[in-house]
């Protein structure tokens, strides 16, 4: 199990060299990388998946965000919007590779593919593996956006006050808020907070409540509101703290 990992590492490694690894923005994604890739892994012990599972989660992770350096070198951003779908293009890295350079079969290989292409949007096949690796691989993603959000890592980049009421009530409702572009500085706030309920295993939602992640969010942002939109923001994240807990109790 180790030495396969290992090899997915220098795998890695091997592919990031071609980018500038001193910058701060290939840096952060180079963690990012193994950060999912450590949580893939995770979740396939806690889920009693095999080793060769267990090994297969740990490059899903790994690979998943490929795309995102190319997209840095060529547009010197990680907006989707303003460049690439960076799923499309983790799958057209990823598609040149041979499956047995990744100690894969075909039909392992076309799962990850699949699912990494489709990471970034809804998967509509019936595949049950490529959906079981997608819904994986989405939970991974968005648990350790939480935890780098939680630690402060997100900066605020807006600075306009009030809130867009459609984004808002979009994320009273715990709607996907990716669709949409931050227009206030509350916006964002609300844009970044919604990776908590963007996770939807019960033990990592359970993880993010009995950690408090919610609320070093909170303080992460609040700092940058008014008073006004520092109340909104207080009771939107009330009420989505009692939403997880509610939905996670259902689940149990």
């Amino acid at each position: 199990m180790k030495q396969i990992i290992q090899m997915y590492n220098m795998l890695f490694f091997d592919f990031i060299s071609k980018y500038d690894t001193t910058n701060t923005n290939i840096v952060r994604k180079i963690i990012h990388s193994y950060s999912v890739a450590e949580k893939c892994f995770t979740i396939a012990c806690k889920l009693n998946l095999n080793e060769d599972e267990r090994n297969f989660s740990y490059l899903l992770g790994l690979f998943h965000d490929l795309g995102r350096f190319e997209q840095w070198k060529l547009y010197k951003t990680y907006s989707d919007k303003k460049s690439v779908d960076h799923g499309d293009l983790s799958y057209e890295i990823i598609y040149q590779m041979q499956p047995e350079t990744l100690f894969l079969t075909e039909k392992q290989f076309q799962v990850l593919l699949q699912a990494i292409k489709y990471h970034t949007k809804p998967y509509c096949g019936n595949d049950e593996q490529i959906i079981f690796y997608n819904e994986m691989i989405k939970n991974a993603d968005a648990f350790c956006n939480v935890i780098t959000t939680a630690n402060g890592a997100q900066q605020m980049t807006i600075t306009k006050d009030g809130v867009t009421e459609q984004y808002l009530n979009a994320f009273l409702n715990l709607e996907p808020l990716y669709t949409y572009s931050p227009n206030t500085k509350l916006d964002r706030a609300l844009f970044l907070t919604a990776c908590t309920y963007y996770v939807k295993y019960p033990f990592l939602k359970q993880e993010i409540l009995d950690n408090n992640y919610i609320d070093a969010i909170y303080s992460t942002f609040c700092k940058y509101l008014n008073e006004e939109d520092k109340l909104i923001y207080k009771n939107a994240i009330n009420i989505l703290k009692q939403k997880l807990i509610k939905n996670n109790k259902t689940l149990y």
